[in-house]
């Protein structure tokens, strides 16, 4: 299994960055986009080995949650695979009040109809919605839905769906990934007892927003726990040092991790 972040910045972010979208490799060499935002387009032809078209190197699609970072691409990817007469439709996996969500709220305005049908979101992909805190497993390799705190508004809370993955096939430890999420250190602590590797998201900006964790909070966590992370999701040209306050780094653009015998 490997990792290759396409992007590795936030939503306001540089092409030196990019959003923070990834690919998943199957040891079977298939691969699941994670999160597919508005520079997707560009990103994913820049990430992907021997100039491949990106409806032939994908075979399905994760998608956290709802901000334009991590789905303003997806009407793009929609009308690519859909017109194309020779690609199957994408797996599509969400947490599946999400996924009604997207539809309903984010692209039914302009996937809604062609010409000459009115279309649904399971015209697109194939639609695989996951329960709240469930699973599903691809390619031999299981991924637990982790419901992450993003934004709380005081009327509904905006959560964010982090992904632990491990091998289906044997016990063993997980890789974290944890999408978008606030500062949520008691959360972490009980993750990592099952996780060999963290990629959290980081704000690096000097004003603090609250709906990330801030490098200076993450700081703030265990040494144990800051050697297994690595940091993305940060604002462009951060001036801080991970490595040398214990973590493993700040993922770089197009920076690929072979997790072979990791999990």
């Amino acid at each position: 299994m490997k990792i290759r972040f396409l992007g590795v910045g936030s939503a306001f972010t540089t092409p030196e960055h990019y959003q923070s979208n990834l690919l998943i490799t199957a040891p079977s060499g298939r691969n699941m986009l994670v999160d597919c935002g508005t520079d997707i387009r560009f990103s994913l032809r820049e990430g992907l080995p021997d100039n491949a078209l990106p409806y032939e190197a994908i075979d399905a699609v994760y998608i956290s949650h709802l901000h334009s970072d991590h789905i303003g691409g997806m009407e793009w990817l929609a009308f690519l695979t859909y017109f194309n007469p020779h690609q199957p439709r994408l797996r599509l996996y969400m947490e599946e009040a999400t996924m009604r969500e997207m539809w309903r709220t984010s692209l039914k305005g302009g996937l809604g109809c062609i010409q000459g049908k009115r279309m649904h979101l399971t015209d697109y992909f194939d639609c695989r919605p996951v329960a709240v805190n469930g699973s599903f497993i691809w390619e031999s390799i299981r991924f637990t839905l982790v419901r992450m705190l993003h934004i709380s508004t005081g009327y509904r809370d905006f959560y964010s769906y982090g992904l632990l993955m491990a091998d289906a096939r044997k016990a063993g430890p997980a890789i974290f990934f944890t999408t978008d999420t606030q500062y949520r250190p008691h959360l972490l602590r009980d993750i990592a007892q099952d996780a060999a590797l963290i990629f959290h998201d980081c704000e690096t900006s000097p004003v603090r927003s609250i709906v990330h964790a801030h490098y200076l909070d993450l700081r703030e966590l265990p040494a144990a726990l800051r050697t297994k992370m690595w940091l993305y999701h940060y604002q462009p040209d951060p001036k801080f040092d991970p490595e040398a306050d214990g973590f493993r780094g700040f993922v770089r653009k197009g920076q690929e991790f072979d997790l072979e015998g990791l999990i």
